[in-house]
């Protein structure tokens, strides 16, 4: 499905950009994989662009996970190594819950204190998610049947910061020509991540009333809590584990999963102080520098 659907948007990229390659030289294979060498590029340089919204403005939810996977095992078959995922627990007033999930590379991650440039985020500007992180002990290769049995995987629970601001914008930064899916296939915004230093035994974690408050320059900027969380954390992690086996993936022992944003996010876009201070998950301090 996914080859069909990169052939014809990439043909007409192709097109647009003035390509003589022959048909042979874009076969579909080769075609998939310069979409996701696209795609690994404007990540890497940290750029925002409409290249999906304008090459495929139907673009599916598979092939939109299809393509984000594949952007993963580039990573990975290149040395990267995976830390964990990020699934969507809020959208908007968290009315309705859309099931998408992005992955987490080791290198992505920050620690407490760090001073952490403005550059290394797409356009300079990112958005700081106050989530909850969970640490598995068990692999779940084919899903989980109950929420006990979710739980019983389950470590400990860490606060988390999630930097979040996607690659993908509308055609010509027209909000409205923008998916959903075109943002999932960019790693549904994963642009980084942190977490904190005083994790709870799950069995310890009062996982439905965790609340969180974010200080920028000393500020109030946003204050969330758990209910936050479309059905709560646990929604989350459920739907994961069962959603991942589909795509061949799967979460195992050792890495952790975010699962959404606890408040409105702000937005940082110059040097600024951040503090979060969580309910009982502890604090997190970090520098945004220019």
């Amino acid at each position: 499905m996914i080859k069909n659907a990169i052939a014809l948007g990439l043909s007409v990229f192709l097109l647009s950009c003035g390509s003589n390659a022959s048909k042979e030289e874009t076969s579909t294979e080769m075609e998939t994989e310069q979409v996701v060498d696209s795609l690994l590029y404007f990540r890497q340089n940290k750029m925002k662009t409409d290249f999906l919204a304008r090459n495929f403005p139907d673009l599916g939810r598979q092939e939109a996970a299809e393509l984000q996977l594949a952007s993963l095992s580039r990573e990975l078959a290149a040395g990267a190594e995976l830390a964990g995922w990020k699934m969507g627990g809020t959208v908007g007033d968290s009315t309705k819950f859309d099931p998408i999930m992005g992955y987490m590379l080791k290198a992505n991650g920050h620690q407490i204190g760090e001073k952490i440039p403005i550059g290394e985020f797409p356009e300079k500007e990112i958005m700081i998610e106050g989530e909850v992180g969970f640490v598995f002990k068990k692999d779940f290769p084919d899903g989980v049947k109950s929420m006990d049995e979710l739980k019983e995987g389950i470590d400990y629970a860490v606060a988390a910061v999630e930097f979040a601001q996607s690659n993908a914008i509308g055609i010509d930064g027209d909000a409205s020509t923008l998916q959903t899916n075109h943002v999932f296939a960019f790693d549904t915004g994963q642009a980084g991540y942190l977490l904190g230093d005083s994790p709870i035994p799950f069995a310890d974690f009062d996982v439905e009333n965790e609340t969180v408050e974010c200080f920028v320059n000393g500020e109030l900027a946003a204050s969330g809590q758990s209910s936050n969380i479309y059905k709560g954390h646990l929604n989350a992690l459920y739907a994961l584990a069962n959603l991942l086996p589909k795509y061949g993936q799967q979460i195992r022992a050792g890495e952790v999963v975010i699962t959404g944003s606890m408040y409105t996010n702000p937005t940082v876009t110059s040097a600024s102080e951040i503090e979060l201070k969580f309910k009982s998950l502890g604090e997190i301090h970090f520098d945004i520098t220019d």
